[in-house]
């Protein structure tokens, strides 16, 4: 039974180090700002997360100067998430339904805090578990102090924390209630250390993030098309695909009652899945559902399951092994997983890693121009992922063609949005509240001293600038006016 367990970790850990595949949601949040503070990123930060997550790996990318310990840690933390899960359990049904639970195959290669924070997430859901049978109030410190630090490092588990509390706590005292949220604050204080050290206000990223997912909610800050219904369903079979099927089971009366906090906590989160319908978020509540899941298992019903899972982790990690020498998707970022294949056969080919290409490029391109600022376009934050693929101190720095417009068009909103309210009768008053997005006035960035330009996979397009030279994957623009303007020149 063990050297089975080892032999399947083994593959585990091979597919995890050996396909190209990094993530496909927020990389450059975790993995952008963990190299701006290493001092390794050429380039400002854009981040809509927590910045602790970065700040922390900092010292390993600056070792490394590459994202391997992402993997690394990612492989240790979903590792320890098993081990919690058969600890808690003390079932090896347990132990072989979360190793080959599909979503653990496929969070392995992200760059993400999703694995660490629901490793943390399942304890302090032991804690108030725990709690809720003996009324002691230690376990609920406990609960709170790690859902306080989980949220430190990924705004969205706030939900599932909203969930937990009115789970656990609709019908205890009203002091209990005070108490949890107390511990919650206690572990955010590194959260609010950092954003002192940062910004010197403790609050600004909590502030800023919890407003971003609300506004993610609202379409987000660029006018991009939604997935049509068709998309969002299949990504919802997805989704229900990665659940254990016999987990459904526990909605019958009698199971549902004997642990109905959990299954009241459980429910609610999957009705929120429902609207956002994403994987990777399955990881901070299958964990809990093998908890349950363990003890209720016949062993034929056990064995299906484990087949089940093992079709579906085929299915899962398809992508991924087609990753080790190619990229599925013709995009910059190169967002290859499953959910790639929903877009149609058009959505995905087979191509040279970009990002190889790309670094080829960049490479040449510094040889002639080294020490240089470059504006980067034609989309806002493909400036981030050149920085993001750049290691070196040859460039001065990568800027977002957003950020050159604004400037040299003399402005500074990015984003703005009103909500006011919408009166029936004849009110003398509106109440309004207005809330936006700006860019930051403290840039010491010489915009009108920027000679060159670069473009993805077309020309960048901006005023006072013309096309010089083609590689790759980039096309490289200077300044018309320049002085130093040569003849435009064409490679193949």
């Amino acid at each position: 039974m063990e050297k089975k367990f080892l032999l399947i970790a083994l593959i585990l850990i091979i597919l995890t180090f050996a396909t190209t595949y990094y993530g496909s949601n927020d990389i450059g949040d975790y993995a952008d700002t963990a190299k701006f503070f290493a001092g390794e990123h050429s380039a400002k930060i854009r981040c809509s997360h927590p910045l602790t997550f970065g700040f922390i790996y900092s010292p390993l990318i600056k070792l490394t100067n590459n994202f391997i310990f992402f993997k690394i840690t990612s492989l240790i933390f979903l590792f320890l998430i098993i081990y919690s899960v058969y600890i808690i359990t003390k079932e090896k049904k347990a132990l072989w339904l979360m190793m080959l639970s599909p979503i653990v195959w496929y969070i392995a290669p992200w760059i993400s805090p999703i694995q660490f924070v629901s490793l943390i997430l399942l304890w302090s859901y032991y804690f108030i578990d725990k709690y809720n049978k003996t009324n002691k109030l230690s376990y609920l410190f406990f609960s709170g102090i790690l859902g306080g630090f989980s949220w430190s490092f990924w705004n969205p588990i706030l939900y599932f924390g909203i969930f937990l509390t009115l789970a656990f706590l609709y019908n205890k005292k009203l002091n209990h209630l005070f108490l949890f949220l107390f511990s919650i604050f206690i572990g955010m204080i590194p959260y609010f250390i950092l954003d002192y050290h940062l910004f010197n206000f403790p609050f600004l990223t909590f502030i800023r993030t919890t407003a971003g997912i609300s506004v993610a909610f609202l379409g987000g800050i660029y006018s991009v098309g939604g997935d049509s219904l068709g998309i969002n369903l299949l990504k919802l079979l997805l989704v229900f695909l990665a659940i254990p099927i016999y987990f459904w089971k526990l909605y019958k009366p009698s199971l549902f009652l004997e642990n109905k906090k959990t299954m009241i906590f459980l429910t609610l989160c999957l009705l929120m899945l429902l609207s956002n319908p994403q994987i990777r978020l399955t990881l901070t509540i299958i964990p809990i559902m093998i908890l349950l899941l363990a003890k209720n298992l016949t062993p034929l019903q056990f064995k299906k399951q484990i087949i089940f899972s093992t079709i579906i982790i085929l299915i899962f990690i398809s992508p991924y092994l087609f990753q080790i020498n190619n990229n599925l998707d013709g995009d910059l970022n190169g967002k290859g997983d499953i959910t790639q294949f929903l877009k149609g056969p058009d959505a995905v080919y087979f191509s040279d890693f970009d990002s190889e290409l790309i670094n080829q490029d960049i490479e040449e391109i510094i040889s002639k121009y080294p020490n240089e600022v470059f504006v980067v376009g034609d989309k806002p934050d493909y400036y981030q992922s050149l920085a993001h693929i750049y290691w070196g101190d040859k460039v001065k720095e990568f800027v977002s063609i957003e950020d050159y417009n604004l400037v040299m068009n003399n402005q500074t909103t990015i984003f703005s949005k009103k909500f006011s309210s919408s009166s029936n009768i004849r009110d003398r008053r509106q109440f309004w509240i207005q809330g936006g997005l700006d860019k930051n006035p403290i840039d010491d960035t010489d915009y009108e001293r920027i000679e060159f330009g670069i473009g993805v996979d077309e020309p960048i397009e901006i005023e006072g600038f013309e096309f010089v030279e083609k590689y790759n994957q980039l096309y490289l623009s200077k300044r018309v006016d320049s002085d130093s303007f040569e003849s435009t020149i064409y490679l193949d």
